[in-house]
């Protein structure tokens, strides 16, 4: 930052970010600058991660045709928790790490991105694994329809299949992209504006994900849940949208709301004139 006004809470840079004394990681209002955005980009990450993902077990899996664009739309709203569980692991990874050392070696930027990648891979692997691993037998390898099997049948190589292919892929896939979109975040000069403004548009993106996906499947037919599914399915991921939508406005507004400790309203600061200096001090007769 080019200026900085201290206030009674902290150091207000030029561009209306606040690094307040003995906050971030290692105690300096530098750590602040490496973790605001991370938690963002995680809900960005884990919502396009888990959404390809859905996205792979809908093509290959055998389906009633109407309901085929549901693994779509709830991998999407999952990788959106998940996406959040992984920004938030990350953060407290950067917590825990003395950012003000960082400086004096080299590499800062790529340890920055191997911390967030770290913390993003952590918070994104260990809820599906350990659903994996330690809950009832899945029937998702074969057909959507499938009732549970026995666990000679489920375990080691269905299994792995499931983890690898629906677990461990997509969360390296969410640490990858929160790692990059960390690090654009923390080299951007207005780095606050992506806590809002990424939520945002993956909210945006969720409201138009139901029509987009399920155009061209064929309307529900039959009696029972089999109707509701599609329908329910759309409610979830709208509502996911809404919300996101909703806490990008509350952030917004609040960010907006805020003003600098010490720094007064440019309405409400008097204009003042350079002082003309007496004409002796000018040297004048």
């Amino acid at each position: 930052m080019s200026e900085a006004v201290r206030g009674a809470d902290g150091v207000w840079g030029a561009d209306g970010a606040q690094q307040a004394a003995g906050q971030g990681a290692g105690g300096s209002g530098g750590g602040r600058r490496w973790v605001v955005g991370v938690a963002p980009w995680g809900v960005t990450a884990g919502a396009v991660a888990w959404c390809l993902a859905g996205s792979w077990r809908a093509a290959h899996t055998q389906n009633y045709p109407w309901n085929v664009w549901i693994p779509v739309g709830y991998g999407a709203v999952k990788g959106v928790f998940l996406g959040l569980l992984a920004g938030w692991c990350a953060v407290v990874v950067l917590r825990f790490v003395p950012v003000d050392r960082w400086r004096a070696g080299g590499g800062a930027a790529a340890r920055f991105a191997g911390l967030v990648f770290a913390g993003g891979l952590l918070g994104g692997l260990v809820p599906g694994t350990l659903r994996d691993f330690l809950g009832e037998p899945q029937p998702r390898t074969q057909y959507y329809f499938d009732g549970p099997r026995p666990e000679s049948e489920w375990y080691w190589r269905p299994l792995l299949s499931e983890w690898l292919t629906y677990t461990v892929l997509p969360a390296l896939g969410c640490a990858v992209l929160l790692a990059v979109g960390a690090l654009v975040s923390a080299r951007c000069s207005r780095r606050e504006r992506f806590g809002w403004v990424v939520p945002a548009l993956v909210g945006a993106g969720l409201l138009f994900l139901p029509d987009w996906a399920a155009s061209g499947a064929p309307e529900p037919v039959g009696s029972g849940d089999h109707v509701n599914e599609s329908a329910g399915a759309g409610l979830v991921v709208l509502a996911t949208g809404l919300g996101l939508l909703v806490s990008a406005w509350v952030v917004r507004s609040g960010r907006g709301s805020r003003r600098p400790v010490g720094r007064p309203s440019p309405a409400l600061t008097p204009a003042r004139s350079s002082p003309t200096p007496p004409r002796s001090a000018r040297g004048g007769g």
